[in-house]
């Protein structure tokens, strides 16, 4: 009696050890299956490009299909502001791709309806503050009529957000009102490092509404100051290492066409690897001068070499890649080169369209010899 009381109770264990066997590998089946209940980021090196929800925290994954039926918000120092970008399904895990990649230190609420499904935060990114390396113009005297600024900084930087923290003060040091033109979007160049900053066009042609209702952004012979506030934040979300400041005062209106026959052209040596250097007389477009002049030998071929551009850019210079053969050789100039006030080579930008003639070239030619 005790043997076979013995052997059913070893026959008992042995039942209770394979089916909890059985039901582990049936949890680690099921868990296989949903193996992340987790709203997660995904990264391209430092930057999170996207948020990957698991499609069972969305009621009906079909309404995917319905513009804004899932919809992802900040939730950061600026609520309520609606991302933009698309939904994809596949394998379980719905990703939604944003147009600009994902800012650290803020948080991001992904909703359908009105009921939040998660919230994810995207982390602080630690690294060096970007900085803000140049503002062009250079000069410390603009015309009157100054059309825009460039920005540049050694970092992208948060987009959306440029005249909250870019503002222009006057000779009192009060911040004046309706200056730039707030566009939408702005215009930031492909590395997210260059900004064009507009004066708004609407104030500095005369003949238009916002002229004779406010005049012109900028009074001649008056003084101002360009402040750049250290709360900007890029892409990485880390502030600008420091406020800056651009202090300048203004000179007369400039209307007048450049002429590029009134350039200083002093041609390199033959056999060397010399600039050809180009005194331009005035500032120019620092951007549109570095990407608007181009060299020709007098075979009609393109002479490979490279731009810098200088002097407040005043100068334009220069070097190739080879040496400089004896010869004949031109520049070509695009036409839609401007000076500060937006003035190129076939128009003035204030002008009367009524009674101003303009040349309708797609560029201009000059000549000068390699000895």
């Amino acid at each position: 009696m005790v043997k076979i009381f013995k052997l059913n109770c070893l026959r008992n264990a042995g039942l209770y050890v394979m089916y909890s066997l059985v039901f582990f590998l049936c949890g680690l089946a099921t868990g296989c299956k949903h193996p992340n209940k987790n709203i997660s980021l995904i990264w391209n090196g430092d930057r999170a490009i996207a948020i990957q929800i698991p499609d069972g925290l969305i009621r009906d994954v079909s309404a995917l299909r319905v513009k804004h039926s899932v919809k992802v918000m900040l939730s950061g120092e600026k609520g309520n502001q609606p991302i933009f970008g698309d939904f994809t399904l596949d394998g379980g895990m719905v990703t939604f791709q944003p147009l600009i990649p994902l800012s650290s230190g803020l948080s991001y609420d992904i909703l359908q309806g009105d009921r939040l499904i998660g919230r994810i935060a995207v982390p602080q990114n630690k690294g060096e503050a970007p900085k803000l390396t140049a503002i062009y113009p250079e000069t410390d005297t603009v015309p009157e009529n100054l059309l825009k600024f460039y920005l540049q900084f050694s970092h992208p930087m948060r987009t959306g957000q440029v005249l909250d923290y870019i503002c222009l003060l006057d000779k009192n040091k009060d911040t004046m009102q309706r200056v730039f033109l707030n566009l939408e979007p702005e215009l930031w160049d492909k590395t997210g490092t260059v900004l064009t900053l507009w004066l708004d066009p609407g104030r500095i042609k005369r003949s238009l509404v916002l002229n004779r209702e406010l005049g012109n952004p900028l009074k001649s012979n008056e003084s101002y100051t360009l402040v750049v506030s250290q709360n900007w934040k890029d892409t990485r979300g880390i502030s600008l290492a420091q406020s800056y400041t651009k202090h300048f005062t203004v000179g007369e209106r400039d209307g007048v066409i450049p002429d590029i026959n009134k350039w200083q052209i002093s041609p390199p040596k033959s056999g060397t690897s010399g600039a050809l250097m180009i005194n331009v007389g005035q500032p120019l477009d620092h951007y549109l001068l570095q990407e608007s002049i181009s060299v020709w030998d007098d075979k009609g071929k393109a002479v490979d070499g490279q731009v810098t551009v200088g002097v407040k850019s005043r100068v334009w210079a220069f070097t190739p890649t080879n040496t400089w053969q004896p010869g004949h050789f031109q520049i070509q100039v695009k036409a839609r080169l401007e000076d500060l006030a937006g003035n190129n080579l076939n128009r003035v930008f204030d002008r009367d369209i009524t009674r101003d003639t303009q040349q309708n070239k797609d560029f201009f030619v000059r000549g000068f010899e390699v000895k």
